[in-house]
């Protein structure tokens, strides 16, 4: 169960099938490091002041998020044999039905050791305190499916601009690596011309 629909609508106890590593499972992970992972995260204050989330989606752009993916270094192969994976990269806002979006890069053939990518996407955010970040490498199969490599999620309120190396979290278990990584570029710009309440 995808949890943010919940947080959407104030709702914070969700219950979550934590065994699972999962997109979710990723997500409440991203929501609690807000604080460092020590327990209870407040509510965003639009919810606290009692807007509507569904009136949310009627707002004016506040965000304009891009995100430039550079490069990758030491993404392992998910399948432990000898083939040289073919990563490329998903990008994904969730929150609003209005926020959310999806991008994923070109693949990359035979180069886990250093891919370079150098591409730019742009979201659109009508309310930022409610979007979380996702990136996921993921190794391109022509003949099967795609492998997972690896991901990393973080809210948008808690990004800051510039360059960042991002460690991923790799394996059935989701384990940080201290060298599987990809390196990005986050610019924003926020505007006050909504109603909503201001970041």
């Amino acid at each position: 169960m995808n949890p943010i629909y919940s947080w959407i609508l104030g709702i914070q106890c969700v219950a979550m099938n934590v065994q699972t590593f999962d997109e979710a499972t990723d997500l409440v992970n991203a929501l609690f490091r807000i604080n460092g992972n020590c327990g209870y995260v407040l509510k965003p204050k639009s919810l606290l002041e009692g807007q509507n989330p569904n009136q949310l989606i009627h707002e004016k752009v506040r965000m304009r998020l891009k995100v430039t993916v550079i490069c990758g270094q030491y993404l392992p192969n998910p399948k432990l044999d000898n083939d040289i994976i073919d990563p490329y990269v998903v990008i994904q806002m969730f929150g609003l039905p209005s926020d959310m979006k999806l991008f994923k890069t070109q693949a990359i053939n035979n180069n886990g050791f250093n891919p370079v990518w150098n591409e730019t996407f742009t979201f659109e955010l009508k309310c930022p305190e409610l979007a979380i970040l996702r990136m996921t490498v993921i190794d391109y199969d022509m003949t099967s499916r795609d492998d997972f490599v690896g991901e990393f999620s973080v809210p948008v309120t808690s990004i800051r601009q510039g360059y960042s190396l991002i460690r991923l979290r790799i394996g059935p278990e989701r384990q940080e690596d201290d060298a599987a990584s990809i390196l990005v570029k986050i610019t924003y710009e926020e505007y006050a011309n909504s109603s909503a309440t201001k970041l």
